[in-house]
This record gives structure tokens, sequence and C-alpha cells, in this order.
């Protein structure tokens, strides 16, 4: 009888190529991560940041700041113009018209309707026709009713250097107003940020809380009809 041989088996190489390729990628991210954190901490201790916002029931002045030079927004003169014309303004009562009107009083409420509507366009005529202008912004009331600011070529304003002089015009207006009362918001340009942190900082050296919020470059300054505010930071 002839004698089986034993019939070695071998086990089948494993290939460990991909799990080493997954390996040194997460050992490289975990790399990377270290690195991104360690650059955080160190800019911990070195960048101010920008606190979040909060209200306030203080009264906001407003100063735009573009071409890294302030302007004065908030301008007394030209509010007292718009409530000059508000107060003149004629007011219309909405008719109140029934669902179920008689034959004989459609005439009536036909007139009412009427009167109502040459009220409105009475109101909106005289807000398109206001004008007022001052060395910085000509400004004018839209159909809607918001306030629209628009600079004028011939504006100066005040630069960086001139802004922190102590008989700045800015520093005249902060001396006019009241911690207390006022707060100041600033519209900011994207190229005016050096003017900015500058007067922010005067206007935080006075006492003055203080706001902003970015512009973009072609932005219209209008406020609406609910008023205007920015949060203080």
């Amino acid at each position: 009888m002839r004698n089986r041989r034993a019939r070695k088996i071998s086990n089948p190489s494993q290939n460990l190529d991909s799990f080493l390729d997954i390996l040194t990628n997460t050992v490289g991210v975990l790399m990377f991560i270290g690195l991104f954190v360690s650059l955080l901490a160190v800019e911990a201790g070195t960048v101010i940041r920008t606190p979040l916002r909060s209200e306030t029931n203080k009264i906001p002045n407003f100063f735009e700041v573009r071409d890294n030079k302030i302007f004065y927004v908030s301008d007394p003169q030209i509010s007292q113009e718009i409530d000059q014309v508000i107060a003149t303004l004629p007011r219309c009562s909405d008719p109140n018209i029934p669902n179920d009107i008689p034959d004989y009083l459609y005439s009536f409420y036909l007139q009412e309707i009427q009167e109502y509507q040459a009220c409105v366009n009475s109101r909106e005529q005289k807000l398109k026709n206001f004008y007022y202008s001052n060395q910085d912004y000509q400004v004018t009331i839209s159909e809607q009713g918001s306030i629209i600011y628009q600079p004028l070529a011939t504006s100066a304003g005040e630069n960086t250097k001139e802004l922190m002089a102590t008989d700045s015009d800015y520093g005249n207006i902060l001396k006019q107003l009241d911690p207390q009362i006022n707060y100041v918001a600033f519209l900011v340009r994207p190229d005016s940020f050096e003017a900015f942190r500058m007067a922010r900082q005067k206007a935080r050296s006075m006492g003055y809380e203080v706001g902003w919020i970015p512009f973009t470059e072609d932005r219209v300054i209008s406020f609406g009809s609910g008023g205007r505010s920015v949060g203080v930071q």
C-alpha cells in the first residue's frame, strides 16, 4: 500500500498596504488638527474678539465710516426737518365700509373712499417732495416712508488724523451728547476699518457704549419707519 504524503496547507498571505495607507492618513489628520489647535491657542492671547451684541435703551447716534473717514448721520437738524413735515401731514381715517351696503348709501360710502384715497395721495406727495441737505448728505423720504441718505460728492468728513484731534468735529459731537442717554453706532464700509477702530476707541474713552454693523460698498443708508437701532457691543 502506497504511503500518502502529508500535504502542507499554507495560509494565504495578507496584504497590509491598504491598512497602512489608512493608518498614515489618520496620523496625518491628527497632526494637522494638533497644529491647528496650537495656532488657535497662541492667537487667543493676542486677538481682541468683538463681543456679541446686546440690546440697550439708550438712543443711537449714527456715524458712517467710508473712504477711511467718518461722517455724522444723526444730524439733529435733519430730524427736526422730518418731524416738521410729519406734523403737517393730514390724518387719513380709514373708512369703515360694511360688507353689505344698501343701495341708498352707496354714494355716501363711495365719497368716503374717494376722500380717504385723496388724503393718502396728499400724504405721499408731501413725503415725496421732502428734501434736505447738509454738508454730507442729501436726505429724502421714499413712498414707503423710509428716510434715505445719499452722500454728497462734496462731503469731506474727517480722516483718521483729524478725528483723533482734541478739537475734531467728531469729538465735539460726542461732547454734546450724554453717555448716560446716548450710544454711538457705526455703519462701516469695507475700506474703513482703520478709521472705525480709531473712532470706536475715542468714543469708548469718553464713556460711550458702541455698536456697529458692516455696510457693503454700494448699500444705501435707509432707515425705515420702525426706527433706527444697532445693538451695543
